[in-house]
């Protein structure tokens, strides 16, 4: 039966008398282990090829999970590596959609289906640009409006952004919007405002 299988063995000679019993158990396991894959977390999106995989392989009763091995073809597949629930992994390069595919194995050599987790490759910054009070050149108030404008191609968008007005001591990032009012710093005088973009890879 799957699972635990139990024999007791003894011997008997010419004689009629037995040896001591030899008890030995085996384990059938015809079932494939299932599992799981995550990438950075369940993150959507990287700014670096070098990922973090979370892995979890399942062989209920079975032998148990003792090997894995990684593919981002579905094709090509990694030599057998010792299963663990967590590894450094390289995408291929260029930015763009990465899928990592996983395959768990057990002691008696089953393999599982194939598992699969895609994530986004984003390495190019968002560019941008910023206004005060539509281009004006004097204000009257410390109190402006900044005009934004965040701009991130085909990459995964912009999605934060954050404030100076030294270019040294930078605000929390907060969420990108394309108008913002904001306090100038006293006294009067020439003053500079200037803006970081970032996109949701970082």
């Amino acid at each position: 039966s799957e699972g635990n299988n139990t024999f007791e063995i003894q011997t008997k000679n010419t004689l009629g008398k037995l040896s001591a019993k030899k008890i030995i158990t085996i384990v059938k396991d015809t079932l494939a282990p299932t599992g799981s894959i995550d990438i950075n977390s369940g993150a959507g999106y990287t700014n670096s090829r070098d990922v973090t995989l979370n892995l979890s392989g399942d062989d209920g009763s079975g032998s148990g999970v003792v090997k894995m091995s990684f593919s981002t073809d579905n094709s090509t597949w990694t030599s057998q590596e010792n299963y663990a629930t967590s590894k450094t992994f390289t995408l291929p390069t260029g930015d763009g959609v990465k899928t990592v595919y996983v395959k768990f194995y057990d002691k008696a050599g089953n393999a599982s289906e194939v598992y699969s987790k895609s994530i986004t490759v984003d390495t190019a910054a968002p560019s941008g640009a910023i206004d005060i009070n539509s281009g004006a050149t004097y204000t009257t108030s410390a109190d402006v409006t900044l005009t934004l404008s965040g701009d991130d191609g085909t990459g995964s968008g912009v999605a934060k952004m954050s404030f100076s007005t030294d270019n040294t001591n930078w605000t929390a990032q907060e969420d990108y919007a394309t108008s913002k009012i904001f306090t100038l710093p006293s006294p009067d005088g020439g003053k500079t405002v200037y803006v970081r973009y970032y996109d949701k890879a970082g």
